[in-house]
């Protein structure tokens, strides 16, 4: 790991932190789509999931127009929020109240990737790298976007069936 002696190697930092954390989230939500009891909240998942995918790609050709290579970071925090995802629903026995902890738990992710990617446009608009702000700013209206699905499909339906759930 190389030190960060100015905002540029602290933008590279953030974006390998990104791409590691959009490597380990591609896996979960899959599991997470494959958990849910309820079309909708699969068919949100599925289409983030794709998301995802094509997020890992921008971030890829943001290291190919900076000629970096985006290997060199482990994403803790998504690792934390992985772990504590898997534990909350090992807990969690109903299937509605699963649906309602499988919403927090991606909620939870995309909060995180939304500091972080602001955190990366900020850097990047300081650095005058207008075209590196602006993919991630592509990406960042598509975690602000799957976050508002979430909540309409909680607040429309998951969190009323899961007040139902039988203790």
């Amino acid at each position: 790991m190389q030190k960060i002696v100015d905002l540029r190697d602290l933008l590279i930092q953030q974006l390998r932190d990104l791409y590691n954390s959009e490597q380990q989230q591609i896996s979960i939500l899959q599991q997470l789509a494959d958990q849910a009891s309820t079309p909708e909240l699969q068919e949100i998942i599925q289409h983030h999931h794709r998301q995802t995918q094509h997020q890992k790609q921008r971030l890829l050709s943001l290291f190919d127009l900076l000629e970096l290579e985006p290997e060199g970071e482990s994403c803790e925090g998504m690792k934390g929020i992985i772990s504590e995802t898997r534990q909350l629903l090992k807990r969690t026995a109903d299937p509605e109240v699963a649906d309602a902890a499988i919403i927090t738990a991606i909620q939870h992710i995309n909060h995180y990737e939304i500091a972080g990617y602001g955190t990366a446009i900020s850097y990047a608009k300081a650095l005058k790298l207008e075209q590196v702000a602006e993919w991630l700013l592509d990406t960042i209206r598509e975690e602000k976007q799957a976050d508002s699905d979430l909540s309409e499909v909680a607040e429309a339906h998951i969190n009323a069936r899961a007040t139902m759930a039988k203790p």
